[in-house]
């Protein structure tokens, strides 16, 4: 399939951590896809003249495209790179698009694609291990205790919130209180994005 900027990848892993996750954060009241949602999201975005899948996790052993190793935290790869690994154990890859109305102008994917290669890849934002952990709560993450955002550090759905927020596809709040199943309901009910295509068998 062809990819477009703005594309989140809902990443379902068959391993145990991905099924924690999943079955973790599941709701009977989300939407039909999603009430078990993925353990894992990317998003989609131009480089060097092609598209980038940019993610932020500990969990990838290939080396990023722009930093030439492996490296923990924000990165980037060849989106088919990525699905592959995915469908090769056992797992699947969701895609999810911006709708219509919604699509980004020029202007916005040259600022998608500054913000997530620059300010996070090349900058070398590690992983928000403490903030993943934190957003998979059901009531604490509604809380007033719940601590601000802290950007130099980043999981992988609290990367994508505070690029849809800075690009106004998504009300501006806390992006760390969004796991990958919460941030994905809340872009699909609003309108901002629908389900597009599953590649479980695509590659």
């Amino acid at each position: 399939m062809d990819f477009l900027p703005g594309d989140i990848a809902a990443c379902y892993g068959a391993d145990w951590t991905g099924r924690c996750i999943s079955f973790g954060t599941a709701s009977v009241f989300g939407p039909a896809r999603l009430r078990v949602g993925p353990s894992h999201v990317a998003i989609l975005c131009k480089h060097a003249g092609d598209l980038a899948w940019v993610e932020s996790t500990t969990l990838c052993d290939s080396p990023c495209l722009i930093r030439g190793e492996p490296v923990e935290g924000a990165q980037s790869h060849r989106p088919r790179d990525r699905i592959r690994e995915y469908v090769q154990s056992d797992g699947k890859v969701d895609i999810y698009r911006l709708t219509p109305i919604n699509r980004l102008s020029n202007l916005e994917s040259e600022l998608l694609s500054a913000i997530l290669i620059d300010h996070f890849v090349k900058a070398g934002k590690l992983y928000d291990m403490r903030g993943a952990l934190l957003s998979g709560t059901r009531t604490f993450q509604l809380s007033r205790l719940f601590p601000g955002a802290n950007l130099e550090e980043l999981f992988c759905s609290e990367m994508v919130a505070a690029v849809a927020m800075r690009l106004n596809r998504m009300n501006h709040s806390n992006p760390t209180r969004f796991n990958p199943a919460r941030l994905l309901r809340q872009l699909v009910r609003s309108g901002k994005y629908a389900f597009l295509q599953s590649l479980r068998d695509e590659l």
